[in-house]
């Protein structure tokens, strides 16, 4: 994965989280909470109950990995923006976060093969420790690293729909006839495959399915 595509990740989820707050960086957002609450979703699907019979969901699996990245990635961003002053441009920061990033993913080191660990280790304050446990838990889950860039796109286009759709206000229904819009987002998505445009084909793909499958069986006229 090259420099270009660790810089596109980071500058659209700067961009996404100006759609939730125009300053969102100075908005001290507890990321670390999010963090935590994505990756005990992560462990639900995985299955970490040693005292029941559990299946895990691999796919569930790579979703909420994907969820962590976004947090971590907003959280790198705000400690870049902090370092250089809230009156800094965030270029700078989007330019220091991508490059952390591209240096994490690009390394080579011993990595934990237990799943449980890697999350351990992700919810540690530790910046560090957080990037290179959410590498070996990519790792750990057979996720290259373009399936993560794939999955990322489909995920931020996705809740970039979201916000778009009322999901802040709460008149966004994320339950699609029966299934979680995680799972119609990566059904469409794969589709489309590692298409240049992707964000821009899955965006009009899911506009089309809400609008015909799921608000239009509530008698709604949302647009």
């Amino acid at each position: 994965m090259n420099t270009n595509i660790f810089n596109t990740m980071v500058t659209m989820q700067n961009q996404f989280n100006m759609q939730v707050h125009k300053e969102w960086h100075k908005q001290g957002y507890n990321w670390q909470s999010a963090i935590i609450a994505e990756s005990g979703e992560l462990l639900e699907s995985w299955g970490y109950k040693w005292w029941k019979k559990q299946e895990p969901d691999l796919e569930n699996v790579k979703v909420e990995a994907i969820d962590i990245l976004h947090f971590i990635i907003s959280e790198q961003i705000q400690i870049h923006t902090n370092v250089f002053g809230i009156e800094q441009k965030l270029e700078t920061a989007i330019m220091l976060t991508s490059n952390k990033f591209r240096t994490i993913f690009e390394t080579s080191f011993d990595f934990e093969t237990d799943i449980e660990k890697n999350i351990d280790g992700i919810i540690k304050e530790d910046s560090c420790e957080k990037l290179h446990q959410l590498k070996s838990l990519f790792t750990n889950i057979d996720m290259t690293n373009e399936d993560i860039y794939i999955a990322y796109i489909v995920k931020n286009c996705l809740n970039k729909f979201r916000q778009d759709k009322g999901y802040k206000s709460g008149h966004y229904v994320k339950n699609w006839n029966g299934r979680e819009d995680n799972a119609v987002a990566f059904e469409i998505a794969n589709e489309w495959g590692a298409d240049d445009e992707l964000f821009d084909l899955l965006y009009n793909d899911l506009n089309t399915y809400y609008i015909e499958n799921v608000y239009s069986l509530k008698g709604s006229n949302h647009d």
